[in-house]
């Protein structure tokens, strides 16, 4: 993208590179590359949508649109007092086109591929990204290459298809989908949009903060999910460009969550590193931030730092049940990485860091409609289930933390993983309202313990069977 509004830095050695096309790695250390802005002085003008911001993006001339940004900040009333907490809003990017916060990006990045004349982009993603770029491809005619790894969710992937994106499995992880990427960009010269490697993914998703601070001005958290660490170093961008701007004076802390199955990032802050913490393998059912490797990591480090944020880990458990929440207080549906700000404020480390009275943005990136747990879920779902089925599942998890205290994971685990980890904390839910069993934290875990009504329920049952 020929700009005159910005220039490519490497934000290692500072050096400022000449590229015919944006590429986020510099050629003369390996850092990463990414846009600064030059003004000191903007005019925002018309309705609020991402391309409100045009003045803050590197310089286009025919935009792609469709429709994105804009999103609701909501105020969390009912989770608020579920959370015994004052002032949480959450910031509702399921509101975008495809129900994620990455149309943002996919919506400047396809704009420069149109403007630079190509008719085929290629793409790394493990789901949001992908669904993204293949929607805003479609619209313009551009032919959409996507790797992926294995286990993208089945709501992504369907995105993906309906939208006519041509689709290469590779791997198990994004790392290596990623590596396929730059092969295939470099083999057939397409336009390469995978986010770690167009640094215009930061530039849309910057667009965030500006959009909180005109909505509500700024708060005293932020609080987001973080998988690569580029939407949190992408939202700090944000906030301390409208500081250079002279448009706030002030920013919020920024607080990043990971799953603690895959937390890199935030095990790096609790050991006081600089760098991600290496890992092998990341476990994690929110796939959207399944990164082993991520190579935003080190500046999403610094962000904490620089605001006076810190990062957490919250269990899958975590998330799952705070996405349960968000919906029956809220009316938001959101993924379980979409759900880690909202179960983070319930960890140890929020409580003690955070003030009950403090104004928190919690960024919901994507819809639940996305993801396997919920999808499987709702298509298992029959309008008159068999009474004996309905029972047998129950009896079966009553009889395993009959056995000894456990919690949500292990029994799926116990039951083979033969329905979604969703099913399995719907059942819980059930069984905890009808007393059958109780719930007790244990650090970042609930305990699950069978009650006296239980135990009775699992000899009736015995009785009965006996019986037929």
């Amino acid at each position: 993208m020929r700009s005159t509004s910005h220039v490519l830095k490497c934000t290692n050695c500072e050096e400022i590179i000449q590229l015919e096309a944006p590429r986020t790695e510099c050629s003369k250390c390996g850092g990463l590359l990414e846009y600064q802005l030059l003004a000191d002085k903007i005019k925002l003008a018309g309705p609020l949508t991402f391309w409100r911001y045009r003045p803050v993006l590197p310089k286009v001339s025919q935009i792609v649109t469709l429709g994105e940004g804009g999103t609701p900040l909501q105020k969390a009333d009912r989770l608020s007092e579920n959370l015994h907490y004052t002032n949480i809003y959450l910031k509702d990017e399921t509101r975008n086109p495809t129900n994620s916060f990455k149309d943002r990006s996919a919506a400047l990045i396809v704009t420069d591929a149109k403007n630079r004349g190509y008719d085929s982009i290629i793409c790394a993603s493990n789901g949001n990204h992908g669904a993204s770029i293949s929607a805003y491809a479609a619209k313009e005619d551009i032919q959409c290459n996507l790797v992926i790894p294995s286990g993208v969710d089945m709501g992504k992937l369907a995105q993906m298809l309906t939208y006519d994106a041509k689709i290469v499995q590779t791997g198990d992880s994004i790392e290596e989908a990623i590596v396929r990427a730059i092969e295939l960009e470099k083999e057939m010269d397409w336009y390469q949009a995978t986010t770690e490697l167009n640094p215009l993914s930061i530039e849309g998703l910057k667009t965030i903060s500006y959009e909180l601070v005109e909505q509500s001005g700024v708060p005293d958290y932020v609080i987001l999910a973080m998988g690569s660490g580029a939407t949190l170093h992408a939202l700090w961008k944000g906030f301390k460009e409208m500081k250079q701007l002279g448009m706030i004076e002030t920013t919020p802390k920024m607080v990043g969550v990971q799953a603690e199955g895959c937390a890199p990032i935030s095990k790096a802050y609790l050991e006081n590193s600089d760098t991600p913490i290496k890992i092998k393998d990341g476990e994690t059912e929110a796939s959207a931030i399944r990164v082993a490797e991520p190579l935003y990591g080190k500046l999403a480090l610094n962000a904490l730092k620089e605001s006076n944020g810190f990062a957490v880990s919250v269990s899958d458990d975590d998330m799952i049940e705070a996405g349960m929440v968000i919906a029956r207080t809220e009316g938001i549906f959101s993924e379980p990485a979409s759900s880690a700000p909202v179960a983070s404020l319930q960890s140890d480390i929020v409580h003690k860091r955070v003030d009950k009275d403090s104004e928190i943005v919690c960024l919901v990136t994507s819809s639940g409609l996305k993801t396997d747990d919920i999808l499987k879920n709702l298509t298992k779902r029959k309008k008159s289930p068999r009474l004996g089925s309905h029972l047998t599942t129950k009896e079966r998890i009553l009889k395993i933390i009959n056995q000894e205290s456990t919690y949500g994971y292990a029994i799926w685990k116990t039951l083979g993983e033969e329905m979604t980890l969703g099913a399995v904390y719907q059942h819980l839910t059930d069984l905890e309202t009808k007393g059958l069993i109780k719930s007790t934290q244990k650090g970042k875990r609930k305990e699950l313990e069978i009650t006296e009504r239980g135990k009775r329920a699992l000899d009736a049952l015995d009785d009965l069977q006996a019986l037929l």
